[in-house]
């Protein structure tokens, strides 16, 4: 999946059939053009939505043990079916399906091996991670070591870890592009269907054993199922003459999530669904991946706009560093006013309704500067590897990523230790190299002398 890796835009939105040529797409048809602009623009969105919701769930209160951050909405009586519009996690993950078999099918085309295009992937998505998190676990210990109560300490470090699932879950889909485009290629329904089965399996077991760690296995199963849909979005699956059956389509999911729900017995709350995710997840991707498609031609013409334009391509652009340092920032703007003195309302009352605008107006005012400058020293420091890699090693890589984050999500930013061994697992999945090997020497053009390539 490579949702945080923008591309150059084509300078117009793809083609869209019109109702006259548009034909049922199937499996085997041809991918569309490298970008899409309606794809970009949802994909922005639903950054903007995931950063704003955080916001809004950021319940501070000080007390007599300082600083503490809850989750204001809990109990709010709509929030729970309010989840069923604002849990984009999905359609996050369908619009990066999308991108990823694009971008896999243009870099194999080129000769790309599968082992590089994921050595890449890692490299992407784990190199930003390691400043913020190694600031926020240096930080931490400090404030320890000057006396604030360890209770504010690793609930502070629990709120800026939790949206961290995301980054071990997407560095696990995008280690299996290669081979799930190759199942989609060659099997798509078979694909969609066994993956359907397993999330169902996981869920059955699940409950009829009351261990609900069991569905841990379903990080695996539903992203990768919703990462596919994304697959199938890219191959025209959804370009249907009759636009309003994808409309019918759509609400028809939002039905079976529905009698999930209230015969089931699956959880309202989108969120209670998210962790670990059930199928109800798996259902609302489908929901939303078929809205979207009836959307789309709207969204196109939307997203032709200079200003929507502009704001996607720079959302995109840097995507990951708003995403890792939004949560730190929100923790960082309610320290500065907790200092300044400022009052902090009861949650849900009138007066932190009131005060959400101006909180979000300075966590924007405050992450844009830092996102920009980490972005340019990103930006300055890369360097773009050239030696070949193993699908073994590639297959490490990916794993020693997922367990760097997976460390930090169970022993949290406190104590440091923690923290410590989770980044040190981060810097090694990015900097592990293949063992050394003589590369071939070529003329130097300007001395005619061997240089190394």
């Amino acid at each position: 999946m490579t949702t945080f890796e923008q591309e150059p835009t084509q300078p117009s939105a793809p083609e869209q059939p019109s109702p006259e040529s548009a034909q049922l797409a199937t499996p085997a048809s041809p991918p569309r053009a490298s970008r899409d602009r309606a794809v970009d623009l949802t994909r922005a969105a639903c950054l903007v939505v995931v950063v704003g919701l955080h916001v809004m769930m950021a319940g501070i209160t000080v007390g007599t043990d300082g600083l503490a951050i809850t989750n204001s909405l809990d109990g709010h009586p709509i929030f729970a079916w309010s989840t069923w519009l604002v849990q984009v996690m999905p359609l996050f993950f369908v619009m990066g399906g999308f991108s990823a078999l694009l971008a896999w099918r243009r870099q194999r085309e080129r000769g790309v091996l599968a082992s590089t295009y994921v050595r890449d992937r890692v490299a992407r998505l784990a190199r930003p991670a390691l400043l913020p998190l190694a600031l926020v676990g240096i930080t931490l210990a400090v404030l320890g070591l000057v006396g604030l109560p360890d209770a504010v300490l690793s609930d502070v470090g629990f709120r800026i870890g939790q949206p961290l699932w995301f980054l071990a879950v997407y560095l696990g889909c995008s280690g299996l592009v290669p081979l799930m485009a190759r199942l989609h290629e060659r099997a798509p329904w078979a694909t969609l269907l066994g993956l359907l089965a397993a999330v169902m399996a996981v869920d059955t077991v699940a409950l009829l054993t009351a261990q609900p760690l069991f569905g841990a296995f379903n990080l695996i199963f539903v992203w990768v199922f919703v990462q596919q849909l994304g697959f199938c979005l890219a191959d025209g699956w959804f370009d249907w003459r009759r636009r309003w059956l994808l409309l019918v389509g759509g609400l028809s999911a939002f039905g079976v999530l529905l009698f999930m729900v209230l015969v089931i017995g699956y959880s309202t709350d989108m969120y209670d669904n998210l962790n670990p995710p059930t199928a109800a997840i798996l259902v609302l991707g489908i929901a939303q991946t078929l809205l979207f498609a009836w959307m789309r031609p709207w969204l196109n013409l939307l997203a032709q706009r200079e200003t929507f334009a502009g704001l996607s391509n720079a959302i995109n652009k840097n995507a990951m560093q708003i995403y890792l340092w939004h949560v730190p920032v929100i923790v960082l703007t309610a320290v500065v006013l907790v200092i300044a003195g400022a009052s902090f309302p009861e949650p849900l009352s009138g007066e932190w309704w009131q005060s959400r605008p101006p909180f979000l107006i300075a966590v924007a005012l405050l992450l844009i500067p830092i996102v920009i400058g980490v972005a340019w020293l990103e930006r300055r420091g890369e360097r773009a590897e050239v030696a070949p890699v193993g699908p073994w090693l590639a297959g490490l890589k990916v794993l020693l990523g997922i367990a760097g984050v997976v460390t930090i999500l169970v022993a949290g930013f406190t104590p440091a230790y923690g923290a410590a061994i989770g980044v040190t697992l981060l810097l090694v999945a990015v900097l592990l190299r293949s063992p050394r090997t003589r590369r071939p020497m070529a003329m130097d053009a300007r001395s005619g002398d061997a240089a190394p390539e």
